[in-house]
């Protein structure tokens, strides 16, 4: 896996051997806020969406479903 990154933040993260590309959403819209991390995976050749994934923030706390 490669980190795609400036001098200050993470952007993506691109799996050459899985052929996706794999990005934060800071979006509320897509379920992100305090204790909730998005993950949206993008087809690395056709940059069609291919799922979301929710998970737990470690850093600010518990997902409250």
């Amino acid at each position: 896996m490669t980190e795609l990154r400036c001098a200050s933040k993470l952007h993506a993260v691109l799996d050459v051997d899985g052929g996706y590309i794999k990005i934060k959403c800071s979006s509320r819209f897509c379920g992100a806020g305090p204790g909730v991390v998005i993950i949206h995976r993008f087809d690395a050749a056709t940059g069609q969406f291919v799922e979301t994934d929710r998970y737990r923030d470690p850093v600010k706390g518990n997902i409250n479903e």
